[in-house]
C-alpha cells in the first residue's frame, strides 16, 4: 500500500509571520522582498490572522473605511477567520476542506503553536509533481 502524505511533507516549515500592529506599507514590502503570498498574522505568538497579497489589493480599491492607505496595519485588514490544522493530518484531508470551504491557505500547528503554511501555491506544486511522476517516464524529455 502506498503513503498517504501529511502535511509535514508538502507545507513550507517556519513561515515568516507579522505582528498585527506591523504597518501596511512594511508588510508590502516584506512580501514583495521575499515574494510572499500569505503571512500568518500574530500577537503575542498566536496566530489571530493570515495576511495575503489579496487582502492589500482589497483594501487598496476604493471605499475601504480608512481613507488613508498607509495608514493601516496588518491587523486592519488580514482576515481573522482562518483554517488552522494539525501537523500530521493527511494532506487529502486538508485539501478536501480548502477545496469545501475556498480556503487559500492552511495555517499549520504543533501543539497548538505556529510549524508552517500550507497554501493552494503549495497544493498546485504537490499536484504537478505527482503527475508528472505518475504520468511522464523519468527518461522524457518533456518531463522537466
Amino acid at each position: 500500500m502506498r503513503h498517504m502524505p501529511t502535511l509535514t511533507e508538502v507545507m513550507t516549515p517556519f513561515p515568516h509571520l507579522i505582528k498585527e500592529s506591523t504597518s501596511i506599507n512594511d508588510a508590502i514590502h516584506l512580501m514583495a522582498e521575499k515574494q510572499f503570498h500569505h503571512l500568518p498574522v500574530v500577537v503575542d505568538h498566536e496566530v489571530v490572522g493570515l495576511l495575503s497579497t489579496t487582502d492589500i489589493k482589497l483594501a487598496q480599491m476604493p471605499g475601504h473605511r480608512t481613507t488613508e492607505f498607509t495608514e493601516l496595519s496588518v491587523g486592519d485588514i488580514c482576515r481573522r477567520r482562518i483554517y488552522l490544522v494539525d501537523l500530521h493530518v493527511r494532506l487529502d484531508e486538508v485539501l478536501e476542506n480548502m477545496a469545501a470551504d475556498s480556503w487559500e491557505a492552511a495555517i499549520v500547528l504543533r501543539e497548538g503553536r505556529l510549524a508552517g503554511i500550507f497554501t493552494s501555491q503549495d497544493a498546485c506544486r504537490v499536484f504537478s509533481q505527482w503527475l508528472r511522476k505518475e504520468y511522464l517516464p523519468s527518461d522524457d524529455p518533456g518531463a522537466a
